[in-house]
């Protein structure tokens, strides 16, 4: 019995070894463990391209000072309450620590490099990258019209359903007039359109109720494009042909040219010169993690790298 017992722990010892490897630390950061299996877990989760280039550069040990680097800046977002911003709270309900570290780095370490006045400077400097054209906001409701065997009804039949259609619309927005609030009327004369095209419209734009989204001039087949441009907003067209049937055309919204504001344009300005300056903000990474490493409590134990 005392033979059969020992050799049950002999066979269990080599699991038991296996087990105790996995939780040995290859790096603890300020009090935060790393284990082996951790580390394991992680190089499992990127990508064979990213692997590979860690394959020619130290394999795990390089993706693990990298991954102790990247630790340490969220570590230092934390501590400083970075975090706790409202617009980085938003971002990071999607992928929290790895949106907490680019945040980090945009709007710390490379906006010493990349200044407002940077960001500001190439706004001024390239007008035509901001310039908006005129647009509208563009539904339509489709009934395709054909003699071939294909269609689901003639050229005459497709006609008759429009003509309902078009009767449909203006009972609706006759009775929008009884509004007295002019964004409240258009919202409804919105909805009855989104409706009608849900049900009756053979385009793809159905399901969407008749949604085209913004379009520019020259965007739309010649035939409707030439239309929508001289539409009131809130008014559809009467029964319009073209090669594809029958349509009945409505502008949600017009937005004359312009220009985009420096606000609304800054984050994306910044975003691309980091692109244009990648050497310059990596070298300010390197030596902002070289300085909290040292400042810090970090203990490295490749050996204990599987």
């Amino acid at each position: 019995m005392m033979r059969k017992i020992a050799c049950i722990f002999l066979l269990a010892l080599p699991a038991f070894a296996q087990t105790n490897d996995a939780q040995k630390p290859v790096a603890v950061i300020n009090g935060e463990m790393i284990t082996a299996q951790k580390l394991d877990q992680l190089y499992d989760r990127i990508g064979e391209q990213m692997r590979a280039q860690y394959e020619k550069s130290g394999g795990k040990a390089a993706f693990l000072d990298n991954y102790v680097r990247k630790r340490l800046v969220i570590q230092e977002a934390i501590k400083s309450g970075f975090d706790k911003r409202p617009d980085v709270q938003v971002d990071m309900e999607a992928a929290k620590e790895s949106t907490l570290f680019d945040r980090y780095i945009r709007d710390v370490v490379a906006s010493k490099i990349i200044t407002d006045a940077v960001v500001r400077q190439y706004y001024d400097q390239h007008p035509e990258d901001f310039a908006t054209p005129e647009r509208v906001h563009v539904r339509h409701i489709l009934i395709t019209a054909s003699n071939s065997g294909s269609n689901p009804h003639t050229k005459q039949q497709a006609f008759e359903l429009i003509q309902r259609i078009a009767v449909q619309l203006r009972e609706d927005n006759s009775a929008t007039h009884e509004i007295n609030d002019p964004a409240a009327a258009a919202r409804v004369r919105i909805s009855q359109f989104a409706q009608l095209a849900r049900q009756y419209s053979e385009d793809a734009s159905a399901q969407s109720g008749g949604d085209l989204g913004w379009v520019t001039k020259g965007q739309l087949d010649p035939d409707v494009d030439q239309i929508v441009w001289n539409l009131k907003p809130g008014v559809p067209t009467g029964i319009v042909e073209t090669k594809f049937g029958y349509h009945i055309i409505f502008v949600e919204d017009k937005q004359p040219a312009g220009a985009e504001s420096f606000e609304h344009a800054k984050s994306g300005i910044r975003e691309f010169l980091m692109t244009q300056n990648v050497p310059e903000v990596m070298t300010s990474v390197t030596r902002l993690t070289d300085s909290l490493m040292s400042q810090g409590k970090v203990a490295v134990h490749p050996e204990n790298i599987r």
